[in-house]
């Protein structure tokens, strides 16, 4: 080992007259640890947080979609076996979406509440697109879309035994219309009413399902029914969406796949993915989550400063021992290195202690579930947790890099010293 490093780590050890630089040391090296350790429990928790929200939006959001520019019904059978052809898309499915009112039924058979609602006619069977969504059912089954129930409802006074459709609601949207598993639902299309010509079109499902993503959004609006009676009930309805979803291999590759589909799908057709639909949202978490990482980083600043008080006070300490050891022929380059040796080990030591506290407890909340939340008040009971490597790399990296900056200047002080004016003096 060199010279340098052994003579700059002693300098660390306190003597009995310099125990003040010593504590010194000693707090700066706490603050060093204290800032990392913030630092990668703040990053863990906000990664947590960001990927929580992105699956639980993906759940609901398909990755890529592709629907007519002109809003007009296509036949997406011929175009989807095309663009499955695409390897990095894992599904494709039709889908058909609209604006349409919701109303329950008293026991007498009369109208009840009325919600407004989004309508979802999808392919249940074998469609992996709806993967996410089987996962937040917290009653019913898809497979209860495809199939006819037999009830009995009351119309107009009269008790009559109906086949209805499934349905599958949002939690909210239920409490909100009254309606428990097996209530008959009544859901309107809008076009007519909006034209004042016609009865309004409109059709009667059962529901047979809740889900609960925890975006009031998606549970206070959404329902699921079958792509048949979707169609069904929505046929000529002019604000009626009709197109194709995707789920990929890897979301990240939705900008690229989106530009292939586009490619092949041509002018006529409008394509957009998830980033584009909630580009705001994750622009304002990104943004968050480097603001929380400078504000944080202004800890380790401040050890940083101690650890500049720290070696300048050492230098004055130990003039006559640099000046000695110019005497005996250390080069100035080996005089900074000594003290370069201090900041940097300061740093590395103060940063593998946070870093590796900072871990621990990350993972033990993320695995624990130490930290409760209020379900009523946020969209997850516990804290969320992720631990990606990059994040401690980039908080040991910066907090390395300042301590090493805070080193340069009680090191040039020492390079700078002239033995033959210390001697002279001292």
């Amino acid at each position: 080992m060199r010279f340098e490093y052994l003579i700059g780590i002693r300098y660390l050890r306190a003597r009995r007259r310099e125990r003040f630089v010593s504590m010194i040391a000693f707090i700066s090296l706490t603050g060093v640890t204290l800032g990392t350790f913030a630092l990668t429990v703040a990053l863990s928790v906000m990664s947590g947080f960001q990927e929580d929200l992105r699956n639980r939006l993906l759940a609901f959001t398909p990755e890529v979609t592709l629907e007519r520019a002109d809003g007009g019904v296509w036949d997406p059978a011929e175009l989807g076996r095309k663009i499955a052809a695409i390897p990095a898309i894992a599904a494709a499915s039709p889908y058909v979406s609209s604006q349409v009112m919701a109303v329950s039924n008293t026991s007498s058979g009369t109208p009840g509440y009325v919600e407004g609602g989004m309508l979802r006619g999808v392919v249940v069977r074998d469609n992996s697109v709806l993967t996410e969504l089987q996962k937040t059912l917290q009653k019913g089954s898809l497979d209860s879309l495809d199939t006819d129930h037999r009830i009995t409802i009351v119309d107009q006074g009269q008790k009559r035994d109906v086949n209805l459709p499934g349905a599958i609601i949002g939690r909210q949207l239920a409490l909100a219309l009254g309606l428990e598993l097996g209530d008959p639902v009544i859901l309107i299309s809008p076009a007519s009413l909006a034209s004042g010509m016609g009865a309004p079109r409109l059709k009667r499902f059962i529901i047979t399902g809740y889900f609960h993503s925890g975006m009031a959004e998606f549970d206070s609006a959404l329902i699921f029914v079958s792509l048949k009676s979707g169609r069904t009930l929505l046929a000529d309805d002019p604000q009626l969406q009709t197109g194709l979803e995707f789920r990929l291999t890897n979301m990240f590759d939705a900008p690229e796949v989106a530009e292939r589909i586009a490619a092949i799908a041509g002018p006529d057709f409008k394509v957009t993915n998830w980033t584009q639909d909630n580009a705001p949202l994750f622009s304002a978490l990104k943004l968050e989550k480097f603001v929380y990482f400078l504000v944080l980083l202004l800890i380790v600043l401040v050890a940083a400063f101690n650890i500049i008080a720290t070696l300048v006070m050492v230098v004055m300490e130990r003039r006559k021992e640099i000046a000695i050891l110019r005497a005996m022929g250390a080069r100035a380059g080996s005089i900074a290195a000594i003290f370069l040796c201090e900041g940097i080990a300061l740093g590395v030591f103060g940063t593998i202690l946070g870093v590796g506290a900072g871990f621990a407890a990350s993972w033990a909340i993320g695995a624990y579930h130490l930290i409760h939340l209020p379900a009523d008040l946020f969209i997850v009971s516990e804290i969320p947790v992720r631990l990606y490597a990059v994040n401690f790399i980039a908080v040991a990296a910066a907090a390395i890099a300042l301590c090493v900056i805070a080193a340069v200047y009680p090191a040039m002080h020492a390079r700078a010293l002239s033995p033959v004016e210390v001697i002279r003096y001292e």
